[in-house]
């Protein structure tokens, strides 16, 4: 003889997982609606950034000089990588030397400019700069704020990072700038289909 015990606590259950998701879904769809009308009804041209991204427009007067100045920089970086074969010292580059001291770090395929603020109450800054691993295809990514070729063809994937907390930033290599309290400052918005992280 067999016998059937049927109990309905499996669908209570059932009942109960469903609504729980249903619920967490609801919230997830309401932050991103939150988020996404925060980011188009003000009106800026920063919307399409990252968390962790900035326009150096945004920026006081004296940061976006900073900024330029590393822009500038860069070019010449790239020229003396193109003539000599490495990446030149920091003295060559005609980086902000006004309150800032700038060291060289250099690891694998990633050069570091870093530069600590003599007053502790100032941004750090840092200019990184991605050589592709060797052996990769070429990057198809057109020139922009985060691509630069150098004069081989070598796509160069180049960054700008400011520290507000400046005096309390080691000078050191930055492996990972965005997870540790950068901010990557740009001229405009790049382009999402080519942006590219290490």
């Amino acid at each position: 003889m067999t016998t059937v015990v049927q109990s309905s606590g499996g669908r209570r259950r059932g009942g109960r997982e469903r609504t729980g998701v249903f619920a967490l879904a609801g919230i997830i769809v309401a932050l991103v609606v939150v988020y996404l009308a925060l980011n188009t009804g003000s009106g800026s041209d920063s919307r399409g950034l990252l968390p962790y991204q900035a326009l150096a427009a945004s920026l006081p007067d004296t940061d976006q000089q900073i900024h330029d100045a590393l822009r500038k920089g860069l070019l010449a970086a790239e020229g003396e990588r193109s003539r000599i074969s490495r990446w030149p010292e920091v003295s060559t580059l005609g980086l902000p030397a006004d309150g800032y001291e700038w060291i060289r770090f250099d690891r694998g395929v990633v050069t570091n400019y870093f530069g600590t603020p003599r007053d502790p109450g100032q941004p750090a800054w840092l200019l990184e700069i991605q050589e592709p691993e060797p052996g990769t295809a070429p990057d198809p990514a057109p020139n922009d704020d985060e691509h630069h070729r150098l004069a081989d063809g070598t796509t160069l994937h180049v960054y700008v990072w400011t520290h507000r907390l400046g005096g309390q930033v080691a000078a050191a290599f930055v492996p990972q700038p965005q997870n540790t309290g950068w901010i990557e400052v740009f001229s405009k918005v790049p382009n999402p289909v080519f942006a590219i992280r290490r």
